[in-house]
């Protein structure tokens, strides 16, 4: 408990750091009869400051589907699991781009990165796909993390245009259409949109970190797919944007969020995502 405590209030991780946990969490028991509530309660007085920062920290918390998205919420199709159980906290953090953190338990545990398994059903198959998830259970993992760290110390982007001019930092393996700009710039810090192009981006960022395979599984992107042989047979033109080397493309794949589309298009000899459009819903067939 007390590397987790040095753990949680480490000054690495900025001042805007939110505890998410399970159902309960200060009713967890550390060691048989001794819950986490009580350890926080009977800290020894040179500890007072622990103390009152980490109950403030459990007092403020989230559970796990309180910090999830609507989006996010929905995904009713996949099961993520670690070692064979479900991995409600792991995949959480690997769904809203936190760091997972536990107890040293075991040597399991005392590692920076834990490995889930995403499960689907495609069609009459079930199909797989390994996630990694930063994680940590001691101060000292936060130094394989500087990535993450870098984006949750710095303050976020106030509206599109300082989303747009720090996206090569913050997006270092997308590359955009000149249509994009425009269409990022736009956005208001209080629009829903803004919001939804952040995350959504981030997303695509985040597969890019962890792609470790040859080709590009859409799978691997939350609220990602591709579009249906009939929208595309009436209206692929209004999905077809000039990528920078100068070629028109058609942009079948598309990430969702409320009535926000990202549509990209992936190259996976250069392990790069390549966004082409980022607003409204396009019309498809049904409509």
């Amino acid at each position: 408990m007390d590397e987790l405590s040095d753990l949680l209030l480490d000054p690495r991780l900025g001042q805007r750091r939110v505890l998410v946990t399970p159902d309960g969490f200060s009713q967890l028991h550390v060691s048989d009869g001794y819950p986490i509530g009580r350890w926080i309660g009977e800290c020894v007085p040179a500890d007072r400051d622990r103390r009152l920062r980490i109950g403030l920290l459990v007092d403020r918390s989230m559970l796990y589907r309180e910090c999830l998205s609507v989006d996010d919420l929905e995904l009713g199709d996949a099961e993520y699991r670690c070692t064979g159980q479900i991995a409600h906290g792991l995949s959480t953090a690997c769904l809203v781009d936190g760091l997972a953190v536990s107890l040293r338990t075991g040597e399991p545990w005392d590692v920076a990165s834990v490995t889930i398994e995403k499960s689907w059903i495609d069609g009459d198959d079930v199909k797989t796909r390994a996630l990694d998830v930063a994680h940590a259970c001691r101060a000292a993992h936060l130094a394989s993390h500087t990535d993450w760290l870098s984006r949750v110390q710095s303050p976020p982007p106030a509206n599109g245009l300082e989303l747009w001019n720090d996206r090569g930092r913050r997006f270092p393996n997308l590359d955009f259409c000149d249509s994009v700009e425009r269409q990022i710039t736009s956005l208001g810090g209080n629009e829903p949109r803004f919001k939804a192009v952040s995350r959504g981006l981030q997303d695509l960022q985040n597969y890019c970190t962890s792609w470790n395979t040859g080709n590009f599984n859409i799978k691997g992107v939350p609220h990602a797919s591709g579009e249906s042989v009939s929208t595309l047979n009436m209206y692929s033109e209004e999905r077809m944007f000039r990528c920078p080397d100068g070629v028109r493309r058609v942009f079948q794949w598309h990430l969702k969020r409320g009535d926000t589309r990202i549509h990209f298009f992936d190259f996976p000899a250069q392990k790069r995502i390549l966004v082409g459009y980022a607003g409204e819903h396009l019309r498809i067939s049904s409509q």
